[in-house]
């Protein structure tokens, strides 16, 4: 299919659009920034990065953020990719997902599994790598590729923004772990 793109404000449609449609679809791109706030978000969001200092870092400063960056009652749980050699996506995920589950049982005595099984809506974010191709910005952050600031308001970070932009799909998501990569 074929389609425009308007320069303007950036939405695609389709070629032939009247005017009304391309109306429609500024108050649908309207409608979808207004969904990335704090005021939704995941339960419990698992932060998984390079080392044991980001993920202490990442703790610290998501945790002082509740309420803004993601859900004030949010769970936050950063922790260490530390397989040798990296394990890739799939073992990675699962491996974060054990270091969490146990990080949050010595933290809390929680257990995320039963949470997940009980409705509770959790993200995953991987964060590993120090930014090579994002190169040079991730130098000015200690090589922090997620910690990369943003020109906006309050100066967040990459990593603060994609998590308030995938936010907007936790009511959607109940009872399930979503993964994104970065």
């Amino acid at each position: 299919a074929q389609v425009a793109i308007l320069a303007r404000d950036f939405v695609v449609l389709p070629v032939g659009c009247s005017t009304g449609a391309m109306a429609s679809a500024s108050a649908v791109k309207s409608a979808n920034v207004g969904l990335m706030k704090s005021s939704s978000g995941y339960d419990v969001t698992i932060i998984s990065t390079s080392d044991a200092q980001l993920a202490a870092h990442w703790q610290r400063c998501l945790d002082e953020a509740s309420g803004v960056t993601s859900l004030e009652k949010s769970r936050v749980i950063a922790v260490e990719e530390d397989w040798v050699g990296g394990a890739g996506n799939f073992l990675g995920t699962l491996y974060a997902w054990q270091k969490a589950c146990r990080m949050f049982r010595e933290r809390t005595g929680g257990d995320l599994a039963a949470m997940l099984k009980g409705g509770a809506a959790m993200a995953m974010y991987h964060t590993a790598g120090k930014g090579t191709r994002l190169a040079p910005l991730p130098g000015a952050e200690n090589n922090n590729k997620p910690g990369v600031k943003l020109p906006v308001p309050g100066c967040p970070s990459i990593l603060e923004c994609v998590m308030r932009q995938t936010g907007a799909y936790a009511a959607s998501r109940p009872g399930r772990l979503s993964v994104f990569w970065g």
